[in-house]
């Protein structure tokens, strides 16, 4: 039985880095999209394109706006996780699986706004 719960708890363990894992790979494909769509507009920018101009200081704005809104996240999956551990101290399964949640609640930022770059960006084309 309890080799059950085991391989049961490793299970979840894999499917949850193997959603995080497929979670980043989505976020690179669209920040490598993203990236490609500014090109233009930057260059055109740095040639002194007054929208190029805009859309760098959107970008700069964006990124910072998402390192933060990251970091508030996973200050707050650390709290939780230390308030778990101070009130039911957790096995090392338990361990892996906050770690992952703690990974996911700091990528969701950066995941959202670099889904929504994208969207915003391909419809002005």
């Amino acid at each position: 039985m309890a080799s059950r719960n085991r391989s049961g708890s490793t299970v979840a363990l894999a499917a949850d880095a193997q959603s995080v894992l497929a979670k980043m790979t989505a976020m690179q494909v669209d920040a490598a999209l993203t990236i490609a769509m500014r090109l233009p507009i930057l260059a055109k920018g740095a040639l002194g394109d007054a929208r190029g101009q805009r859309e760098a200081s959107k970008a700069v704005v964006e990124k910072a706006a998402a390192m933060a809104e990251s970091s508030f996240a996973l200050g707050h999956a650390a709290a939780l996780f230390w308030w778990s551990m101070a009130l039911n101290p957790l096995t090392p399964n338990g361990l892996g699986e906050a770690t992952a949640k703690a990974v996911h609640s700091s990528l969701e930022p950066f995941s959202r706004r670099t889904r929504a770059n994208a969207s915003r960006l391909a419809r002005r084309r």
